[in-house]
């Protein structure tokens, strides 16, 4: 990507025009639908233009999840804030992640897709790994024995609902309260 055209203010605002021309595709579409003449039509600009902000559709996709994980970030940030680490702190940050998830649901598709199909890249692992590292220090000051492995169930849990939750389309109670159980919460 070209740096001078993505920080000016009218690249910038193409660039997310772009993205958020393929979250609307990815719901519509999910990944396998998801191509560039797509977005670029949705979002009202020339092909080209796809090009100078995103070498590939591949780093396209990358860019949505990146920007997708930073949402999550700042909502479990802002949920978590002033909570000491333990069961309280995790519960607070999966009902955030989980709220976005069904607030972000193209997004959401893509991540769910790209799973499925095992074409996660390693920038995408990378985001989802350090979600679940953060979880480690709450399940520590639980007194639980294995606090990393404890951290990557939790967080595929966590995932197993936002999943169930995507397909229904709603939050969904009896999952989340199973959540709160395992926890001892």
């Amino acid at each position: 990507m070209a740096a001078s055209i993505a920080t000016t203010p009218a690249g910038q605002r193409t660039r997310d025009a772009l993205l958020d021309a393929g979250t609307v595709i990815a719901e519509r579409h999910g990944l396998a639908g998801l191509s560039v003449n797509q977005v670029v039509a949705e979002a009202g600009v020339a092909k080209g233009t796809f090009y100078v902000h995103f070498e590939d559709r591949e780093a396209f996709v990358d860019a949505l999840h990146a920007r997708f994980h930073a949402r999550v970030q700042d909502a479990v940030a802002t949920a978590i804030a002033d909570i000491p680490p333990g069961s309280e702190r995790l519960l607070r940050g999966a009902d955030a992640y989980l709220d976005l998830c069904l607030a972000d649901r193209g997004v959401k598709a893509l991540t769910l897709e790209a799973r499925a199909a095992g074409t996660l890249s390693d920038a995408m692992s990378q985001r989802v790994d350090r979600f679940t590292r953060t979880a480690a220090p709450s399940f520590k000051a639980m007194g639980w024995p294995d606090a990393a492995a404890s951290a990557q169930l939790f967080s595929a849990m966590t995932s197993e609902i936002s999943g169930r939750e995507f397909d229904a389309g709603r939050r969904l109670a009896a999952p989340r309260r199973a959540l709160r159980h395992f926890l001892g919460a």
